[in-house]
């Protein structure tokens, strides 16, 4: 752990150089972590009425619209769609709640958190809960309780949000991710080693114990910014990174070893050893590492290339080329396929300077409307065929079975940037930022549809 002083200084400066950030859509980088990092805040929505409870899925094609004035919308219709929702439970963020999908059936788990009233203003949230796991048995839910003054705590729940009760106080902020061994017994979380280091502990659910497993480095003096929300979001789905790579913090099935990465893609993959706490690094360029379903190989990505490693030895199997740069990748069941995205620009939209500088506080300002694409790849031949095409700024595969696909879909900003031309204020803005949500692609007629809107953050078990 930090020394107290140094880890009270390292969150007097995020909190100074946050505020001098733009009031929406900018993340500023503080020393070995971004800002939005520190304090992942989903974006503020207004809550589900019971007439919005989802009991089966809603169709995921709807238009674009904005307000008819700062206070009145428009109603959108939506296209029908048919059921291509997988069985199984879902847990998510929204409005900085915990929440839980089981059966069709939407379950708010959480209501103390208080969000921020517009997204990634400075000091907005107060209290927000993040990171949430199913645990593989689908029995209880670990996840994170954070405020902006205090370290994350590691919460463990039953899946129906009761028993919850604290098994941590010491979450390292740079790297929040909470991953379950595979039995459901225990769950490891990273700690701050010092300055420059990543611990990595584990501890077991019914007693309390807690276990060492080593540490990694954490490599420092990333810098950057956007003024894109949906960069913000894609940052907190760990699809893409702000002011640096997006983490990784993955256990094998055995659990027996983690595969990381941290804040800046050259910090490079590694693998942790959780037996002998030894870490050995694979690759500098290497980025969002995935582990295959029996352990025994990982994929990642390198430039514009799927890497396949041997894991025991840590040695590079294939190099398989694609035409477009992935940005997720996801092993399938069988182990011989993955599913990964990948991302084009259709248009940019630039935001005039005065009014950049009007709302926002700041110029220029920029939003990317992007069209996403999930790919199907045969591992032993290297062969990649298209799956489907999404408007949306980024997408992120997170389940699989051999009829569907379920994908995290962050919306492009198209909206909020329709706003803020239009009306020219911070009134009502809130309402029109981008949101995260589940989609089920059917992989026989290629019909996809939304499964869980504005849920951020989603688990999902098969159980």
């Amino acid at each position: 752990m930090s020394h107290p002083q140094q880890r009270a200084d390292r969150r007097l400066i995020a909190t100074l150089t946050l505020s001098l950030c733009l009031f929406v859509g900018i993340a500023c980088q503080v020393g070995n972590s971004s800002v939005a990092d520190r304090a992942t805040q989903p974006p503020a929505v207004t809550p589900p009425t019971e007439s919005q409870t989802i009991s089966a899925p809603v169709a995921a094609e709807t238009a674009t619209t904005i307000a008819v004035s700062p206070t009145e919308t428009q109603v959108v219709p939506t296209v029908a769609a048919p059921d291509l929702a997988l069985t199984g439970q879902f847990v998510f963020i929204r409005n900085a709640n915990l929440w839980i999908r089981r059966n069709g059936v939407e379950t708010q788990l959480t209501t103390d958190a208080i969000p921020a009233e517009i997204p990634y203003v400075s000091g907005g949230a107060k209290l927000w809960y993040s990171n949430p796991q199913l645990s593989p048995d689908g029995s209880k839910i670990a996840y994170l309780k954070n405020t902006p003054t205090a370290a994350r705590t590691l919460i463990v729940s039953d899946s129906a949000g009761k028993n919850a009760r604290q098994l941590a106080a010491d979450v390292e902020w740079t790297m929040p991710l909470v991953r379950w061994s595979n039995d459901s017994q225990r769950v490891y979380y990273p700690v701050a080693q010092g300055f420059d280091a990543i611990g990595v502990r584990s501890v077991t659910v019914a007693t309390g114990e807690e276990q060492v497993h080593g540490q990694f480095a954490m490599m420092s003096g990333c810098g950057g910014a956007s003024s894109d929300a949906a960069d913000h979001l894609a940052a907190g789905e760990h699809i893409v990174g702000v002011g640096g790579g997006p983490q990784v913090f993955e256990l094998a099935p055995q659990n027996n070893y983690l595969v990381h990465t941290t804040v800046c893609t050259g910090s490079g993959l590694g693998i942790l050893d959780l037996s002998t706490g030894q870490d050995r690094k694979l690759d500098e360029k290497a980025r969002q590492a995935v582990i295959a379903p029996d352990g025994q190989r990982l994929a990642a990505i390198s430039d514009n290339n799927v890497v396949i490693y041997e894991a025991s030895s840590g040695e590079l199997e294939k190099t398989i080329p694609t035409s477009e740069k992935p940005l997720i990748l996801l092993w399938a069941a069988d182990g011989k396929t993955i599913f990964y995205s990948t991302v084009q620009l259709a248009k940019e939209l630039n935001l005039d300077d005065q009014v950049a500088l009007a709302v926002l506080g700041s110029s220029p300002a920029s939003y990317r409307a992007n069209l996403a694409t999930l790919w199907k790849m045969t591992v032993d031949t290297g062969a990649s065929e298209k799956v489907s095409d999404l408007e949306a700024h980024a997408i992120k595969p997170v389940f699989a079975t051999p009829e569907k696909v379920l994908v995290v879909v962050v919306e492009n900003a198209t909206a909020l940037f329709d706003y803020i031309t239009q009306y020219q204020t911070q009134e009502n803005m809130a309402h029109y930022y981008p949101h995260v949500n589940i989609v089920a692609v059917d992989l026989v007629t290629l019909q996809s549809n939304s499964v869980v809107s504005q849920a951020q953050e989603s688990a999902y078990s098969a159980r």
